[in-house]
């Protein structure tokens, strides 16, 4: 079952999280599906950091958009256990970093998300194709995942991917815009379904996130929910479960 694991930000718990430290564990421990985060440098280079400031990873108070990859690439993330040769991967990735990493891995699946941040920032056509731009030279699959259903609209027309829509709410509201955007996958906070029988039914395929524990997790993969998404996949793979 652990092909149905996405690996939320890498492995999080032990490696700052958005890492190539944190992605390569996750590639250790046989996890195939790994999701990442896009903000956007001020030259519009697609940078692989979760908030749209620094201060939360490096403890430096300076926005993503006001500086260049070259700037942002001097800043090392928050780890207190990093060693000398782990310096490389301790500074914050640029999305073609990565790409050119995981090119030796075809049989992963990368979930990107662009950021909303950047995309209200820099506008949602710039903001797409710079990450399209990269993401064209994966040499592995690719599922491109957002908040904002506007970037869904967009790329549905081109399918360079498949798309993954973000719900904030499970409402009625949200299951009919679901319904006439048909993603790929549709991600939810599992706190936020009551019963899993009350999930929409559709083509998607189902991600449920915020899950912490590995029995609960795999209750719901045997219960017909396609992907768990969790950050603390160590204790993942090393539960009775997933052996």
């Amino acid at each position: 079952m652990k092909n149905r694991l996405i690996a939320h930000r890498g492995d999080m718990v032990n490696y700052p999280e958005n890492s190539m430290m944190a992605i390569q564990s996750a590639i250790n421990l046989e996890f195939s599906c790994i999701e990442i985060d896009i903000q956007l440098s001020k030259e519009a280079v697609p940078i692989v950091i979760h908030d749209d400031n620094l201060q939360r990873t490096t403890c430096i108070n300076k926005n993503i958009h006001d500086l260049t990859s070259e700037q942002i690439n001097t800043y090392l993330v928050n780890h207190l256990n990093s060693q000398k040769h782990d310096v490389e991967k301790l500074h914050i990735p640029t999305l073609q970093f990565v790409v050119d990493r995981l090119n030796n891995y075809p049989e992963i699946t990368l979930f990107v998300e662009i950021k909303k941040h950047s995309i209200e920032y820099f506008g949602l056509q710039i903001a797409v194709d710079a990450v399209l731009k990269v993401l064209k030279q994966a040499k592995f699959n690719v599922v491109i995942i957002s908040f904002v259903a506007e970037v869904i609209s967009l790329l549905e027309a081109k399918r360079y991917f498949s798309l993954g829509w973000v719900v904030s709410e499970f409402d009625q509201q949200y299951k009919q815009q679901v319904q006439q955007m048909q993603p790929d996958f549709l991600f939810c906070n599992v706190n936020k379904i009551s019963h899993l029988s009350d999930l929409w039914r559709g083509s998607w395929q189902w991600v449920l996130y915020d899950i912490r524990d590995p029995v609960y997790t795999s209750e719901l993969l045997a219960k017909g929910v396609q992907f768990i998404e969790m950050g603390d996949i160590v204790k993942l793979a090393n539960a009775k479960e997933f052996q």
